[in-house]
């Protein structure tokens, strides 16, 4: 009851923000995978000169198998099974 009659107001309790520090890093590991990437593409069209075409190809389709395998893993780490109260 006591709670339903007090009309005084007090603000929410605010917290400090975290402390940051200054002192970031670079994530090294995308930016390695990005790197295999583009050395990838930029490989395809001089293994499709020198060997050939089928090389070439097998060279970009070890690209796009890489594009997937990250993507699978980025996948894997999202909370999947919170969704299931949205489905229909």
């Amino acid at each position: 009851m006591l709670l339903l009659q007090d009309r005084r107001w007090e603000p929410p309790f605010e917290e400090e923000p975290p402390h940051r520090s200054h002192n970031w890093r670079l994530p090294w590991r995308p930016l390695a995978w990005f790197a295999i990437w583009a050395w990838l593409m930029a490989l395809v069209p001089v293994v499709g000169g020198w060997v050939g075409n089928l090389a070439g190809f097998g060279v970009l389709m070890l690209a796009v198998a890489l594009v997937v395998w990250r993507l699978d893993r980025w996948c894997r780490r999202m909370n999947w099974t919170a969704m299931r109260d949205y489905k229909s």
